[in-house]
């Protein structure tokens, strides 16, 4: 049996010049993690804490009970990180200095294996005084010695079964020697094998990614002077393992990296360095290199560009080596290349071309010198900003080359080539992009094909077979510089960091038609006003035109991947929740929404044609959603959140439509409804819409993770949170800015603050509120209950990642939290100080309490009823200004959370009266939120809640 391996990461670790800054372990109870049952070992070294046990839940528990306890986190210097040189020729700085002309640009390099979500995996076993270790790795040599170091054995002693991560990215190899060094640690504590899954998080490496500066000085297209920079977060050489043992590593060959990023033209004065990032010359050696490349090759495009000259010709004028110059020569030849004015691109309808070219020549020592040089042909659609690269002229020389029996299993130089253009225009998660779920009972979903067609790949030169099977890493070098100049060549937009996704194309072009808005003439400004009033004036117009209906679609009209991204949106809309009655047919409508202004009904919306949207066209369904505006052209009360659907997008908006169109039909009518003077006069909505709603579509925001942005998305748009959690002013219109989700209302429930302004005892976290969403349960809060309940059920359909996005949009409009170990000891101090007001409390609410509430809530009585105690002292609500939602719970009781141990909640209401409702709702307070003021009035408010209508 493997057993599995947790080791708390140290809170706040971060890396700065490429060492760990991490706070001192204090303390850890080893006894008590130790006793636990499935624990197997237990290791406090230093600042490493693990343990390793029989499942993953019983070492998520034994790391708990270790109670570790952690010093602040240290202060980084305030001196500037310190930038070490590593290849120099003349004197770069002084000609820069005194140069008429510079050229100066940032570029960026994300390193793959270091988002959020990546992970990797080691196995270590120690039996008969050997270590045995399985993983991914890119320098099993130095990981021989660094384990042998850290456990006190010869390296003679380790043994690595390691196999190559993909050479073009490193992928989670830049994560594996932290898992080894973790596992094999503890599996010589536990004297059995050691799984320890590890991801980019847990050692501060989420999210890393090398940028590249780069300044020039030119006289023309003459290049005078190059400075290069490398700077940002990448993984260190040494396993985090030793930095928290205090084990000096034995490693200290660094190796040559100086011909790895040395330009390879005639420039009189070089200097390239590195600030921050000395560590991904030995840990991402390849993806340092193809860091500058990209940086360096881009930046000759743009000198190009703006000096008027020839991206070929201006390479070739620097070009000194006469094995270089005669690949570009046979590359630019055999691609068609002819010298032409910048930016002299095709274009077909909407689509544009163009063609980009760069080069590399690189030095290792066993394989020697090689050179590569690229010419990508490339396709955008302007308006989707789709890419496709549809011809690549490639050429490679080596003086090395192997033969073609020696490498059975490498890859032809064409797939390699196509792989690699395949990976730089992959799409980077798009906000509206559904990850892969399966399919209903019975369905099968259709394969999705890539939306990229694989290029084709010209070869220059006089490549024989054997070149061409021992193609390599080096040979892609150019890759993402001759794309991104291919890019810029057909649509003017400059990518600085690849990959170069459709949606980054989209926004770039609508960031470029904006800036040439602005320069538009006063006639067109003045036709635009017309327009845009136009527009105005037809979404005032108090009714608008009704819609024609139109025959339902027949049974099988679309595709089990479309009904199946339909019932994934209607999910994270929650339709079902507000148009399905309790204990009636889903979405068939009739559920009374309490307002403000009166009771809302809402409608009935199965493909009924009577009573339904049977009969509407899609025309007609997303005028609904996006303007408000019923099929018969009646304006829709924004009790239907039609202000946060307007954001959903156009494929969305259709897979919902085809979901909802292909669902039984179900004849239903439900109420009318009738509000008071003047909130009945529909046509005053006009006006309301024009204060209050804003038809446009969700726009991501390019400063923020691809996680966040689809978190926003589903928040936003779909989800519409805001709904609930914003307060409302006079006229019903939600409040934004900073009081966007500052707490609002919802069918008699409070809806409370998501932000700082939370009345949660204990900070929610990321991790507290993906547990919350996703099962309806988080021990620090309590559980989801009332109109939230049904939200999370709904939730529970969705994938992870999609809950993991929410959250962590959520999470962003609240403080950085503290550590776990400190978020423990603040729900440890909470506990005992309701135990100590428990002492001085009694009366009837006392009484109440122990015969309804202890025997599920209270530890130190009996079992636990549903597998876990629900901690009061740490309730959410109990701490909140207001009492509605406590006694809203007692009163109609709790479901079951989806996904959690936690048991259902009876209901209360007829059971005890409103003064014994007050008097436990009091008692509640004092006992468990002894730090807040006492409710006031409590038998008034359950009367008022008890008459409102349950949901």
């Amino acid at each position: 049996m493997c057993l599995v391996a947790h080791v708390l990461a140290p809170p706040g670790l971060r890396w700065i010049d490429g060492k760990a800054l991490a706070p001192r372990l204090l303390g850890a109870d080893h006894d008590a993690a130790l006793a636990l049952p499935g624990v197997r070992a237990v290791v406090v070294r230093n600042q490493f804490a693990g343990v390793v046990a029989e499942s993953d839940a019983l070492a998520a528990n034994a790391a708990r009970a270790l109670q570790a306890r952690w010093s602040a986190p240290p202060r980084a210097d305030e001196a500037p990180v310190q930038r070490h040189t590593i290849a120099q020729r003349g004197d770069a700085n002084r000609a820069l200095a005194s140069a008429a002309t510079r050229h100066a640009q940032h570029y960026q390099w994300p390193l793959a294996g270091t988002r959020s979500e990546a992970f990797c995996t080691a196995i270590a076993d120690w039996r008969d005084g050997m270590l045995y270790v399985w993983l991914q790795s890119l320098r099993p040599g130095a990981l021989r010695e660094e384990l042998a170091a850290l456990l006190g054995i010869a390296p003679q002693q380790v043994a690595l079964a390691c196999w190559q991560a993909p050479a073009d990215t490193g992928d989670p190899a830049l994560l594996a020697h932290h898992a080894a060094a973790d596992a094999a640690l503890l599996a010589q504590a536990a004297g059995k094998p050691v799984m320890r899954r590890l991801c980019a998080d847990d050692i501060g490496l989420s999210g890393a990614q090398l940028a590249v500066h780069i300044d020039t000085a030119h006289s023309g297209n003459a290049i005078d002077a190059y400075a290069a920079t490398l700077a940002g977060t990448a993984p260190p050489p040494v396993p985090l393992a030793l930095w928290l043992t205090h084990t000096a590593s034995p490693v200290t060959d660094a190796g040559d990296t100086a011909s790895a990023v040395m330009p390879p033209y005639r420039i009189p004065d070089v200097d390239v360095g590195t600030s921050g990032a000395m560590a991904a010359f030995d840990a991402a050696p390849l993806a340092a290199a193809r860091a500058h490349v990209f940086a360096r090759e881009s930046h000759l495009d743009e000198i190009a560009a703006a000096s008027g000259t020839d991206p070929v010709a201006l390479r070739l004028s620097h070009l000194d080596d006469a094995r270089g110059s005669a690949l570009v020569r046979q590359v630019s030849e055999r691609a068609g290349w002819t010298p032409a004015a910048p930016h002299a691109a095709t274009s077909a309808g909407n689509v544009r071309r163009g063609r980009g070219f760069a080069y590399a020549h690189t030095i290792d020592h066993d394989a020697g010198q090689s050179w590569s040089a690229w010419v990508a042909e490339v396709e955008v659609d302007g308006t989707t900003g789709e890419l496709a690269v549809t011809r690549v002229t490639v050429g490679h020389d080596s003086e090395s080359l192997a033969p073609a029996q020696a490498a059975p299993a490498a890859h032809s130089l064409q797939q390699v080539v196509a792989d690699a253009t395949l990976r730089l225009t992959a799409a980077s998660p798009a906000f509206d992009a559904w990850p892969a779920t399966e399919a209903p009972a019975g369905q099968s979903l259709p394969a999705v094909a890539s939306s990229t067609a694989v290029p084709e790949v010209r070869l220059a030169g006089t490549l024989t077979e054997r070149d061409q099977l021992a193609a390599g890493p080096a040979d892609t070098m150019p890759a993402a510089a001759a794309v991104a100049n291919a890019i810029f060549d057909a649509t003017g937009v400059r990518l600085r960091t690849p990959p170069f996704s459709a949606e980054r194309i989209r926004l770039a072009l609508s960031e470029n038609e904006d800036k040439r808005a602005g320069k538009r003439s006063k006639r067109g400004w003045i036709a635009a006003a017309a327009a845009t009033a136009a527009g105005l004036c037809a979404t005032l117009m108090p009714w608008r035109a009704p819609i024609a209906p139109v025959a339902p679609p027949g049974p099988g009209f679309y595709s089990a991947a479309t009904l199946e991204r339909g019932r994934l949106v209607a999910a994270a809309g929650d339709c079902a929740v507000c148009h399905t009655v309790p204990g009636g047919v889903k979405n068939a409508g009739g559920l009374p929404l309490e307002t403000p202004f009166g009771t809302v009904y809402s409608t009935n919306i199965t493909p009924d044609v009577q009573t339904g949207i049977g009969n509407w066209s899609f025309a007609a369904f997303e005028r609904a959603m996006r303007e408000g505006i019923h099929r018969d052209g009646r304006r829709l009360y924004p009790a239907f959140p039609y202000t946060a659907f307007a954001k959903v997008s156009d494929a969305d908006m259709q897979a919902l439509y085809a979901y909802l169109m292909s669902a039984d039909p179900v004849k239903s009518e439900v109420p009318q409804t009738q509000l008071a003077f003047p909130f009945n006069m529909r046509p005053l909505l006009a006006g309301w819409n024009l204060l209050f709603h804003r038809n446009e579509p969700f726009k991501p925001d390019p400063a923020r993770s691809a996680q966040w942005n689809r978190g926003a998305y589903l928040a936003e748009g779909l989800g519409h949170c805001s709904a609930c959690h914003s307060p409302r002013n006079a006229l019903g219109g939600e409040q934004g800015g900073r009081k966007y989700l500052t707490g609002g209302s919802a069918e008699g429930w409070e809806a409370p603050p998501l932000t700082s302004l939370s009345h949660a005892p204990v900070p929610w976290t990321e991790a507290a509120l993906f547990t919350y969403l996703r099962g309806g349960y988080a021990p620090h809060h309590g559980a989801a209950a009332g109109p939230m309940a049904p939200v999370v059920e709904e939730l529970a359909q969705l994938p992870e990642a999609d809950v993991r996005a929410i959250a962590h949009y959520v999470a962003s409009f609240g403080p950085p939290p503290p550590a776990p170990s400190v978020l423990d000891a603040q729900a440890a101090s909470l506990e005992q100080r309701s135990a100590q007001a428990a002492r001085t409390l009694g009366g009837p609410g006392e009484r109440l309490y122990q015969s309804a509430c202890a025997v599920c809530h209270q530890p130190d009585q009996g079992i636990a009823q549903f597998g876990v105690k629900p901690s009061l002292a740490l309730n959410t609500n109990l701490h909140s200004k207001l009492p509605d939602n406590v006694i809203q719970v007692l009163l109609q009781g709790m479901p079951a959370p989806p996904n959690s141990e936690l048991g259902a909640m009876p209901a209360y209401a007829d059971t005890f009266d409103d003064r014994q409702i007050a008097q436990l709702v009091q008692y509640l307070r004092a006992r468990f939120a002894p730090d807040q003021p006492a409710w006031q009035d409590l038998e008034n408010t359950v009367a008022r809640l008890r008459a409102a209508p349950a949901h």
